[in-house]
C-alpha cells in the first residue's frame, strides 16, 4: 500500500488535493432510486460515502487503509455510513448491494490478475439482481503518464493555515502495463512536506473483459469520458459497468 494512503500527515491533505467531482456526480447520475444499498469499494476518505448517505442510500465504505477510514469517520455525517478497514472479501457472504462504485482510479492500484479477479468475484457474490458495479481505469492508448512531469504541475495549492502546497509527479518506469513515479508535496516552494513512490497498472478494455468473465461478470457499457461519451481508443477513461453474467 502506498504511503500517501497510511501517512497520516498526507492523508489529511487528501481532500485538499482530490478535489474533482467528475467521477462522483457520473456515479451518482446512474445508481438506482431509492431505497438503495451502496457499496464504495476503495472509499478514501468517505467524501463519496458521506455524499451519499446524506441523500438517503444506504451506503458501506471499505478501504484497506486505516488512516483513510479513520479520516472519514472524523467527518460529520460518517455515522450514517459503516465504514470498514478492509477488502470486499472481509464482508459477510450474507451482505448485498444494489450498485458497487470504485473511484479515484482505486482500479489501478491492483497490480495482478488474481487481485483483479478475486475483487471481481467477491463483488460478483454481493450483488442483487442486474446490480452495476461502476470503476474507471486511465486508457493506456493515450499515453497519460507523459503528461506527470514536474514542469506540468498544476498550481500550488491555498492551504487553510495560510501556506501554499504543491505536488509534482515524476515518472520513473513506463514497464508494459506498469507506470511507476513519484508525488512529491511540497510547502511555500520549499519545504519537502513528503514524497511517496507509486505504480499503477493500465489495462485495456479487452484485458478487463477478459478478467471479468472469470469472475462471472461481463461488460454492460463502456464509456471514454465523464461526460458520459462511447469509449474509443482516444478516450481518456475507461469508465466501466460491469453486471453479472446471465442477468
Amino acid at each position: 500500500m502506498d504511503e500517501h494512503y497510511k501517512d497520516q500527515a498526507l492523508v489529511a491533505l487528501y481532500d485538499t488535493v482530490n478535489t474533482s467531482r467528475d467521477d462522483f456526480d457520473f456515479y451518482r447520475a446512474r445508481l438506482p432510486n431509492l431505497p438503495c444499498r451502496i457499496l464504495d469499494i476503495g472509499c478514501g476518505t468517505g467524501t463519496f460515502a458521506v455524499e451519499l448517505a446524506d441523500a438517503g442510500y444506504t451506503v458501506t465504505g471499505i478501504d484497506p487503509a486505516a488512516a483513510m477510514i479513520a479520516a472519514a469517520r472524523a467527518k460529520s455525517g460518517a455515522d450514517k455510513v459503516n465504514l470498514v478497514v478492509g477488502e470486499v472479501s472481509d464482508l459477510g457472504h450474507d451482505t448485498s448491494f444494489d450498485a458497487a462504485v470504485m473511484t479515484g482510479h482505486a482500479f489501478q492500484c491492483l497490480l495482478h490478475d488474481d487481485q483483479i479477479v478475486d475483487l471481481f468475484q467477491n463483488v460478483a457474490q454481493r450483488l442483487t439482481g442486474r446490480a452495476s458495479f461502476w470503476f474507471e481505469t486511465r486508457n493506456p492508448s493515450v499515453k497519460p503518464w507523459t503528461r506527470w512531469t514536474p514542469d506540468r504541475a498544476g498550481p500550488p495549492i491555498a492551504l487553510a493555515d495560510g501556506h501554499r502546497l504543491q505536488v509534482t509527479h515524476d515518472v520513473q518506469a513506463v514497464e508494459g502495463e506498469y507506470v511507476t513515479f513519484s508525488e512529491t508535496y511540497t510547502i511555500n516552494e520549499g519545504q519537502e512536506m513528503g514524497s511517496t513512490q507509486s505504480c499503477l497498472r493500465f489495462l485495456t478494455l479487452p484485458a478487463i473483459k477478459a478478467l471479468a468473465e472469470r469472475a462471472g461478470l461481463f461488460v454492460h457499457t463502456a464509456r471514454g469520458d465523464w461526460t458520459g461519451e462511447a469509449f474509443d481508443e482516444s478516450s481518456p477513461e475507461i469508465i466501466v459497468e460491469l453486471k453479472r453474467s446471465g442477468t
